[in-house]
Formats: C-alpha cells, sequence, structure tokens
C-alpha cells in the first residue's frame, strides 16, 4: 500500500508515519492541499491511497477531496477530522470519500480502515501488470492481448499475491486461502504452481512474482484499474 498523508500537524504527521512505517505501509507527507494536488501531478508512480486530513489550511481537506473527484481521480481517500457531527460524515461521503475517522483514534484503528478501503478499492476489477491482464470475474489472463492458459489452482494462486497489494504472501496463506488447508503437508507443491505461474507468464512478466526468502512470495508492481486496463505504475 503507498499512501500520501495530507496533514498539517506536525506530531500527527510524525506518529501517522511511524505507525503506517512500522505496518509496512509506505508513506509520504505533505501538509496544505496544494502539495498534495503537486504531488500526485509529479509521483512517479501513483499511490494507492489518500489519507486526508479535513482542517487544512486554505483549502480543506473536503474542498480537496471534492476537486479530486471532479478532476476524476478515484484514488480511495479516508478524511481524517476533528468533527463527528452527523452533517459532516454525510458531506464527505457524498463528495466521495470513501471512510471518514474522527480523531483521536487509535493507529490500530487507522490501519484497519485503510487496508479495509483498499481491498475494496481492489475488489474484482481488473488489473495490470507489465503487459498482464488480469480479470477475475472471468478469471482470465492475457499477456500483450494473448490468452495466458492457467488451471484453477494457478489462477487462484496468482489472484491471492494480487489481492496482497505487494504484502508477503506466507505458505500457511496460501494453504488456508487456495486448498484450504490449515496444517502444512510436507510437500514442495506452492514452489510448483509458483514455478509454473512464472514459466507460463512468461520471463519477463513472471519476475513480477518475487521470493521473501523464509518468508513467502508477493506481487510486484500492481495497478488496478477501475474503468477497464487504462493505466499503467512504472516500475
Amino acid at each position: 500500500m503507498r499512501t500520501l498523508l495530507v496533514d498539517d500537524d506536525p506530531a500527527f504527521r510524525r506518529l501517522a508515519t511511524i505507525a503506517l512505517d512500522a505496518a509496512g505501509v509506505e508513506s509520504e507527507v505533505v501538509g496544505t492541499a496544494t502539495a498534495a494536488l503537486k504531488r500526485l501531478d509529479e509521483a512517479e508512480r501513483p499511490f494507492d491511497l489518500i489519507l486526508l486530513d479535513q482542517e487544512l489550511p486554505g483549502m480543506s481537506g473536503a474542498e480537496l477531496l471534492d476537486l479530486l473527484r471532479k478532476r476524476g481521480h478515484d484514488i480511495p481517500v479516508v478524511l481524517v477530522t476533528i468533527r463527528d457531527a452527523a452533517e459532516d460524515r454525510i458531506r464527505a461521503l457524498r463528495l466521495g470519500a470513501d471512510d471518514y475517522l474522527v480523531k483521536p483514534f487509535r493507529f490500530e484503528e487507522l490501519l484497519a480502515r485503510l487496508r479495509a478501503v483498499t481491498r475494496r478499492s481492489l475488489g474484482d476489477r481488473p488489473v495490470r501488470i507489465g503487459t498482464l491482464e488480469i480479470d477475475p470475474r472471468a478469471r482470465h489472463v492475457t499477456r500483450a492481448g494473448e490468452p495466458v492458459p492457467l488451471t484453477q489452482r494457478e489462477f487462484e494462486v496468482l489472484w491471492v499475491l494480487v489481492q496482497a497489494q505487494e504484502r508477503t504472501v506466507t505458505r500457511k496463506e496460501f494453504l488456508r486461502r487456495v486448498w484450504g488447508m490449515s496444517f502444512e503437508p510436507e510437500t514442495n507443491f506452492i514452489q510448483v504452481h509458483i514455478s509454473r505461474l512464472r514459466t507460463k507468464l512468461g520471463p519477463l512478466e513472471g519476475k513480477h512474482i518475487q521470493t521473501v526468502r523464509g518468508q513467502g512470495y508477493r506481487m510486484a508492481n500492481l495497478t488496478a484499474a477501475p474503468h477497464g486496463l487504462s493505466h499503467e505504475r512504472q516500475s
């Protein structure tokens, strides 16, 4: 998860950055709406989520959110505020916020909200990884427009990696989610499936499946395309 934190409170920025970093969330920090717009325009890699303070100097968080949605940005946004009135929540959601969090809060709750929002944003939409196009609804994969024949298990292994959003997936998680096992058999069939996937995806695209020694596997350079496969993350 790559997050843009927009908040003018140095103490909150410092604590939030520490919490996000400890949870393995990559983050960048800016203090104003103007700086956020500039960073979004200049970023070489797109952000997965914006953590946006409502009470910003100059342009407020709600005004920035409204502007982003009017410009066609569909990046998930979690609005953070000290305001707890129902009308404030309703306005934020109407403007396009994906979630609304009231200060003060526990950072465990913040992390849970962020992950929930990014899971919903990915959902079952098509995903692009280089020249690969993965359609979870059709359970169909193409490479440069050509079909890639995968077995049911191979597709499920691939989709677990995609849903993890660049997080490392352990053997136990693969076994539980793909094979429904709660124990680790004395076999290397996960490694075999990963090897087959890499071969079928091709020498270039197969490199996106990375081995994390002693832990598991992760998928690098994911891009979810909400309205078809329209953009690509630069690696």
